[in-house]
């Protein structure tokens, strides 16, 4: 029986893949818009030119002018928009194992479902990374702490020697430190000379200005950074008490009186706090002040909550350093003109010595200082220090310890650098998708195979629902498990092809391929004869 003639317009199939795209229809027909919508960052023109320009190869490609393809436009851009994508995918994950080390710690963003960056660095996706190290440098200075040497030392501090005394708990003193709030002081020295209007303004720690006015009638009791005092009658203590009443009522700060003396405290303690007090009097002063003092900020408060610390080095210091460098005779009763140190006189003959020489002296003068020379040593234990010999009345008063606080891994490092925020795996690298218009003949050429694989294995798809459709007296056997196949293998040899390429071209591959270019140049010149020059 002859077979029925078969044209490419069917009125048997729903949708039918036409020869050719429409610009028109390709943003509407995409699921992510990534490159197609007019607002997107990654808007290329260019994109929407291949994906039309795509319907009509693949229309080639599979035969669509000797029989229908059951597929439509939207498939095809489909097709390509993911084609790009994984492109985007393979391109970012290679360019990772290229930057990840030297961006370890290193800011990072957040994204929106179509994997874009919504806040955070710019894309590094086309950054040539600078390498610095970034993964070894951090580990070395991590190991390097451990033994003393780059960021070892946080924190210093001291704790008084008593006579008699040989044990102390350092851990015990460190914890047990507070900062020291700042105070001034506001005197009423005459009571008669105030006038209404009369201001005393300053600053607190959190730099909030706090004015307080004087009136003929009210003091205020409420919490407000513009309180008023009554000096309306009365005396000088009086009018004191009433000035600590209106400023103690603020939350910010303290205040008492004493006599006619009131005593400003800052509420939160610290060295911000030490600041100004301006007195603004409209006629003969009847008040005096002192500004802010004494505000301290200790640089480990608030930061050891329970840790261990771990003490580093434990010294003193003695009254004078001078016989360090001179000698028990301060260097008396020397002859000669010069000053510095070396004591040598007029008329002497010197040997000059090599630079490592004088490096080696300094380094053994150093280790003098901290072996020979120190009278006093320590045993560290449990974070409590026993000083040897015992502490005499004439001795040190103060001994200084440096140490650390160990953090915790999940903790953000002290030196600003980003933690827990930071890069720390190939996710986190603000890396977005490609932009189209960078891609260029071999990427695309790659994405245009690729769509058509992807392609394939959608009309494969389509065609499995049904194996034969029957004809008039006969039937057709479809090959939609083929297309499958092939579209798949296609897609598997296409990555493959791809990753082989990308891991010939990682900079380490390069740089290995240099030194070889290297090598291979040096062979060759030592092959070359040399010329004799005649002279």
């Amino acid at each position: 029986m002859a077979l029925p003639t078969l044209l490419p317009v069917s009125n048997s199939s729903k949708s039918i893949l036409p020869e050719t795209g429409s610009h028109g229809n390709v943003n509407r027909l995409l699921p992510y818009k990534i490159y197609s919508e007019n607002s997107s960052t990654l808007f290329s023109g260019n994109f929407v030119s291949g994906a039309v320009d795509q319907v009509a190869y693949t229309y080639k490609k599979l035969g669509g002018d000797v029989l229908d393809i059951e597929l439509s436009d939207g498939n095809i851009y489909a097709a390509y928009e993911e084609a790009v994508l994984e492109y985007s995918y393979l391109i970012n994950v290679h360019q990772a194992s290229n930057a990840l080390p030297s961006l370890l710690g290193h800011a990072t963003g957040t994204f929106d479902h179509k994997g874009e960056l919504t806040s955070g660095p710019v894309s590094a996706s086309l950054k040539y990374p600078k390498f610095d190290y970034g993964f070894s440098r951090n580990v070395s200075e991590r190991m390097g702490a451990e033994v003393g040497m780059k960021d070892s030392v946080q924190y210093s501090a001291s704790f008084d020697v008593n006579a008699g005394q040989q044990d102390y708990d350092l851990q015990d003193i460190i914890t047990s430190r507070t900062n020291t709030a700042a105070t001034a002081t506001v005197t009423i020295s005459s009571h008669a000379d105030l006038d209404a209007g009369d201001t005393i303004s300053f600053t607190t720690t959190d730099g909030t200005t706090i004015t307080a006015t004087a009136n003929d009638t009210t003091t205020t009791d409420t919490d407000t950074n513009s309180p008023t005092f009554d000096i309306g009658d009365g005396t000088n203590d009086l009018t004191a008490t009433r000035l600590a009443s209106c400023l103690n009522a603020n939350g910010k700060i303290s205040a008492t009186a004493s006599g006619a003396v009131v005593t400003i405290t800052q509420s939160t303690a610290g060295g911000p706090g030490n600041g100004t007090v301006t007195l603004t009097e409209t006629g003969t002063s009847g008040m005096s002040v002192t500004d802010f003092t004494g505000g301290i900020t200790i640089p480990y408060v608030g930061k050891i909550d329970g840790k261990r610390i771990l003490v580093k080095k434990v010294f003193y210091k003695t009254p004078s350093a001078m016989w360090r460098f001179y000698g028990y005779y301060g260097g008396l009763n020397v002859v000669g003109n010069m000053s510095n140190y070396g004591q040598f006189s007029d008329d002497s003959t010197f040997q000059l010595v090599p630079t490592w020489q004088n490096k080696s002296q300094a380094l053994a003068f150093e280790d003098a200082i901290y072996t020979r020379m120190s009278h006093w040593s320590y045993e560290l234990r449990n974070n409590s220090v026993r000083i040897f010999p015992m502490p005499y009345t004439g001795g040190p008063r103060k001994m200084w310890i440096e140490f650390s606080v160990p953090a915790s891994n999940l903790e953000d490092d002290t030196n600003g650098r980003s933690g827990l925020e930071g890069v720390n795996n190939m996710n986190t690298l603000p890396f977005s998708n490609l932009p189209y218009d960078t891609i260029n003949s071999i990427g695309k050429q790659w994405i245009r195979r690729f769509a058509l694989a992807l392609s394939k294995e959608m009309l494969g798809l389509i065609r499995s629902k049904f194996a034969t459709l029957p004809i008039p007296g006969e039937s057709v056997t479809l090959n939609g498990s083929d297309l499958v196949s092939q579209g798949k293998e296609e897609q598997n040899a296409l990555r493959e092809e791809l990753k082989t390429t990308l891991a010939e071209l990682t900079y380490t591959k390069m740089s290995e391929q240099e030194a070889a270019m290297v090598d291979n140049a040096e062979k060759v010149l030592q092959r070359i004869p040399y010329s004799v020059f005649v002279g």
